[in-house]
């Protein structure tokens, strides 16, 4: 109080002095009435405040856990933001104000305790969802019915109704202590009417419509918070929905279209608007029938998710076949979707033509010579069994042809590998032209070729079909300027008489073949047993091969592998070699088949493993920066129980670091048994060791289980490598398996590189490594020596 002030109290008549300490007593006593007012206006601003932002970061939290769950979000980040912000928000919560009486008290804290327990059951079903949904996918089906489950747990939890209680509760405790402070209010109007009712009422009125236009203009602002934040989620489905590459489909509760995003249109041909209202059955192509639809929606009631793949048609009528996941999406409330009962389907699909089409590639690749398109011998084998399987059931014969042209070597040689093949085209042609189409004609090697004849009764059959195809080869062909004559060797056996099974057939038919060359080309011959004595070569070429190591007769040649990019060493591979002190250097295609046979070749196997072991040691000893060094497994070895303890023995005696040897198994042996060979190679790799697939896709089925391969690298086979021509073309496997290996996070190395447009094709499409006669040839040790020390 100012000293003027208070001299005017001492001077001031008693009726005014009494009158002004009324006033100052009454405007005390309303300042205390209004700064208590304003108290708890601020703390219900704060507590109204926190209730709406609760129930708002509920509502997200739960949106966020759907939106993950249907694949809408790739990562949690905003659930974990909503969490941390509800237990903030739940803390606040607890420090309820004052201005409220015991009991309204109580009954506010009752509630935000219910409130509490319901968001810590949402936390912990939330926390199972995420484990769920990030971990690997293992036995996708329950996972995914597990996930549905959590869902609807959390659904079920209703804490949106508990907020909107634990907000009933403090509305009704604060509009009772409104009411108790209106009635002191009244009081204080009626103490201070005769001294400034009006001026007194007005300001009342004044603070009460200044708190309301507070109030009102802090929920505007929340309202439109929220609103915006909304319309940016909308935004980015809509980015998402609009720009995604999949063809995306929503369908109301009786699969009426709804929605369709610019991919389906791309991909059916079909615009929105021609769709809008209609089913999506309209796309159904015919050909899945009436119990396909039925299991697929059998499996969308009982598991809410479905996926498969189908053939549908476009618009223009063409047929294309498509990846499908279908999703229901739960309604909730009253109306369609009621009862967790499905409102909508969402469908996402993709157009696999492409990749149909390479694997259609691949398996036709994988069962035909590349150069004749004929069947090879994985797909005569079967054929051939088939024809068996039948002529026993109808108990008529079957004939087994083996041709082999006569001198073709030499005409390879001479005219050169282009005229070579020309010829076998012209050859395999003239045989097409002679054989029924029930026949089978498929390439075996070079220049060996076998004719299966299902339905030959008698041994005339298969003596007219012999003659006619030798007098078609016997024609003279032109070859470029040449004109050149060619004659064949065909040998004989007939089922049942020569061999009840494909592989005795074969042979018996090989020893007859053996037979018409020796009589003198250009003919036929039956097989009869004494032809037998002439495996006797094999038998002696067998035994021989038994102490081969021994006498050290093997030996290992290395074939460089560089990078594609910018030629840099990356790698060996060791190729067993026999130096046969008779027959010379023996082929490994003459040696290796009857080591496989007689199961020399586990054995051998471990010497060329210890070989190439020994071998790195003596090249890192001498200085050398050597990279890793390939050495081949063969079926037999694969399949010992302690194949692992002999590579690590291996590596340990020759104290080399296991990431120093690459072991190299064939697509077909992997296949043999999955499970036995994915347990082997995940303790190699925990080893240390690496390991490649050679000769990658000649065995279709394994792509199924190659995410399953705890593999480094796929080998590209050579015969994908030689399909790319001289200007780069006809390479579409070769890059295909390039792209898989890349998406797989695996190193793509192409073998039997032999020029230079081969090269440019791989190292445009992404090939990590390359080998071949291009880069190097194989050689011996020594060699390899010079080779490191001029790239040192």
């Amino acid at each position: 109080m100012t000293r003027a002030a208070f001299a005017l109290l001492l001077h001031t008549s008693s009726s005014i002095r009494l009158l002004v300490l009324a006033l100052i007593g009454l405007a005390g006593l309303g300042w205390f009435v209004v700064e208590a007012g304003t108290s708890s206006a601020r703390e219900h601003l704060r507590y109204a405040r926190d209730l709406r932002e609760i129930r708002q970061v509920d509502a997200e939290l739960g949106a966020a856990a759907l939106a993950r769950r249907l694949g809408l979000a790739e990562d949690w980040h905003g659930a974990d933001a909503h969490l941390a912000r509800m237990g903030e928000l739940l803390e606040d919560l607890g420090r309820v104000p004052d201005f409220l009486t015991g009991s309204e008290m109580a009954a506010v804290r009752r509630q935000l305790d219910h409130y509490t327990a319901l968001q810590t059951d949402k936390r912990t079903v939330i926390s199972a969802l995420r484990v769920l949904l990030d971990a690997p996918p293992q036995n996708g089906g329950a996972a995914e019915a597990e996930a549905d489950r959590l869902l609807r747990q959390l659904l079920a939890l209703q804490t949106g109704r508990e907020g909107e209680r634990l907000v009933e509760s403090y509305t009704d405790g604060y509009v009772a202590s409104q009411t108790r402070m209106h009635r002191h209010r009244v009081l204080l109007v009626l103490a201070a009417l005769a001294l400034g009712a009006y001026l007194l009422l007005t300001a009342l009125r004044l603070r009460a419509v200044s708190l309301t236009v507070s109030k009102a203009h802090a929920d505007l602002q929340e309202h439109a918070a929220a609103l915006g934040r909304a319309e940016a989620e909308l935004r980015l489905y809509a980015t998402v929905f609009t720009n995604a590459s999949e063809g995306m489909l929503i369908t109301d509760a009786h699969s009426r279209i709804i929605a369709a995003n610019p991919a389906f249109s791309r991909i059916t041909g079909y615009s929105p608007a021609e769709v809008a209202g209609r089913s999506p059955a309209l796309l159904n192509s015919g050909r899945q029938d009436a119990g396909f639809y039925r299991r697929m929606w059998s499996t969308l009631a009982s598991r809410g998710k479905w996926q498969g793949e189908l053939w549908n048609r476009r618009r223009d009528g063409s047929i294309y076949p498509e990846w499908l996941s279908i999703t229901a999406v739960p309604g909730e409330g009253e109306g369609e979707g009621a009862d967790g009962q499905p409102c909508n389907y969402i469908g996402i699909f993709s157009d696999i033509t492409e990749r149909k089409e390479a694997e259609a590639r691949i398996l036709h690749l994988a069962h035909h010579d590349p150069l004749t398109n004929l069947p090879n011998r994985a797909l005569l084998n079967d054929r051939l069994s088939q024809s068996l399987l039948q002529a026993r059931r109808d108990g008529r014969g079957a004939a087994v042809l083996l041709l082999d042209l006569d001198r073709f070597k030499t005409i390879n040689d001479t005219l050169g590998h282009e005229r070579g093949d020309s010829l076998l085209l012209e050859i395999c042609a003239r045989c097409r032209r002679v054989l029924r189409d029930t026949d089978t004609l498929a390439r075996l090697s070079g220049d060996e070729f076998v004719i299966v004849l299902p339905d030959a009764t008698t041994a005339d059959v298969s003596a007219d079909t012999a003659r006619r195809i030798l007098d078609a080869i016997a024609l003279p062909c032109r070859l470029g300027e040449h004109e050149i004559s060619i004659t064949a060797s065909i040998g004989i056996a007939l089922f049942p008489r020569d061999g009840g099974d494909e592989s005795t057939l074969l042979r018996n038919a090989d020893a007859a073949m053996h037979r018409a060359k020796e009589a003198g080309r250009n003919g036929f011959e039956f097989y009869t047993e004494d032809m037998n004595t002439s495996s006797l070569g094999r038998l002696l070429l067998e035994h021989q091969l038994r102490g081969a190591a021994e006498r050290g007769e093997l030996l290992l040649h290395y074939q460089p592998k560089v990078s594609a990019a910018g030629g840099r060493l990356g790698g060996f591979e060791a190729l067993l070699r026999w130096q046969h002190p008779e027959l010379g250097m023996v082929a490994p295609g003459q040696f290796i088949p009857l080591a496989e046979e007689s199961g020399l070749i586990v054995p051998i196997g471990q010497w060329v493993l210890e070989e190439a072991c020994r071998q790195q040691r003596a090249w890192l000893d001498a200085g050398f920066d050597v990279p890793p060094l390939a050495v081949n497994l063969s079926a037999h070895q694969l399949a010992q129980p302690d194949i692992v303890a002999t590579v690590a023995a291996a590596i340990e005696c020759h104290r080399l670091a296991p990431g120093l040897i690459e072991l190299e198994l064939t697509e077909t042996m992997l296949m043999r048994d999955v499970d036995r060979t994915i347990r082997t190679l995940v303790r190699l790799r925990e080893m240390g060791v690496r390991l490649a697939i050679d000769d990658f896709g000649t065995g279709y089925s394994s792509l199924n289980y190659l995410r399953q391969f705890p593999v480094n690298a796929l080998k590209i086979d050579r015969s994908f490598v030689s399909d790319i021509g001289s200007d780069g073309a006809e390479g579409k496997i070769a890059a295909a398996i390039v792209g898989m290996a890349h998406s797989l996070g695996l190193e793509a190395v192409a073998e039997g590189v032999e020029s230079e447009a081969q090269r440019a094709f791989l190292q445009m499409h992404g090939c990590h490594q390359l080998q071949g006669f291009l880069i190097a040839r194989p050689a011996p040790a020594r060699e390899i020596e010079r080779f490191l020390s001029r790239r040192a």
